[in-house]
Parts: structure tokens; C-alpha cells; sequence
């Protein structure tokens, strides 16, 4: 009887563990259009700080250029065993006039991810910026308030490696 009560016991304990290992995949959310529009509406590297940080970033590097302040934060995510290094850019004005944010990312589709998201907004295909010699050709968003472009060819960006997902907002 102890061994049939044993064999039992052994056989929950290992279905919940596996159970439990199984619950413990690794995700990686990423703000909807509505968040990044609020934060690029912010004015205020602080409070962006606050909330970046709340989904995983760390602070990387502060670099100031002519008219602007460029923050970087960082957030290192492994999915299906594949280490994957996302970057957020909060960029703001000199004397807080404009904000922008950017998601650089090789790790999540954020093309397939954001495009629903903007279906009310105005969308054509623009040129975008992503180093001094190199420009993309991306989608672009437009409503009253923001600027939203979304690339997802490999480019290669002035901070560093080759990302395949960008996405930049800027308040109009």
C-alpha cells in the first residue's frame, strides 16, 4: 500500500513540475502604439524612465547632440534558446519642445505586431533616416498628433549593430 501511495505521489510531483516549467516560458511584451504614443508625449526623460524600466530596460547610455538628448535603454531577452538584445531610444529636444521614441528590436516582428494597431491612422510608404548614408524604405503612419514609420528591412543604425524591426514616433 506505501508503494502504491508512493508511485501516486511520484506521478503528481511530476506532472506538476512539468507543468510548472512549462508556464516559466520566456516572453517578450513589447508597448502598444497607445503606450508609445503617451511616452512620446511626455516631455519628461524621468517619468519615461520609470516606465521603460517597468518592462524590462536598463539604462545604457545618455548622448547629447546639436538640438537634442538622446537616452538608450536596453533589455536582453532570450526566446527559444536565442539571446536577442532590444533597444528603446527616448530622444527629446532641447527645451522639451518634441519627443521620439524608437524600438529597435531583432527578437519580435514588431511589423506584424504594430500594423493592426494602426489601422486608423494614414499610411504610405516613406523613406527613412537610419544612419548619415543609408535610408530604408518603411511604412509610415500619420493621425493629427503623431508620425509613426515602421521598417522591417535589415539597417544598420549610427548606435551600433544591425537590427531587422524598427519603429519610430514622433508628436507631430
Amino acid at each position: 500500500m506505501k508503494a502504491f501511495f508512493l508511485t501516486i505521489l511520484l506521478m503528481l510531483l511530476t506532472t506538476f513540475g512539468v507543468q510548472a516549467q512549462t508556464a516559466g516560458t520566456i516572453t517578450n511584451p513589447f508597448p502598444s502604439i497607445a503606450t508609445l504614443t503617451s511616452w512620446a508625449s511626455y516631455n519628461s526623460q524621468s517619468k519615461f524612465d520609470i516606465e521603460v524600466r517597468g518592462i524590462g530596460f536598463k539604462f545604457e547610455v545618455k548622448s547629447v547632440e546639436e538640438g537634442s538628448t538622446a537616452f538608450t535603454y536596453i533589455r536582453k531577452v532570450t526566446i527559444n534558446d536565442i539571446s536577442y538584445t532590444d533597444r528603446i531610444v527616448y530622444r527629446i529636444a532641447t527645451g522639451n519642445t518634441a519627443s521620439i521614441i524608437s524600438l529597435v528590436t531583432a527578437s519580435t516582428d514588431l511589423v506584424s505586431l504594430y500594423t493592426p494597431q494602426l489601422s486608423t491612422y494614414k499610411s504610405n510608404n516613406c523613406k527613412t533616416e537610419m544612419s548619415k548614408d543609408k535610408n530604408t524604405t518603411c511604412t509610415c503612419y500619420e493621425n493629427a498628433n503623431y508620425s509613426i514609420d515602421v521598417c522591417d528591412e535589415r539597417v544598420k543604425l549610427t548606435m551600433g549593430d544591425g537590427n531587422k524591426y524598427f519603429i519610430s514616433v514622433a508628436k507631430k
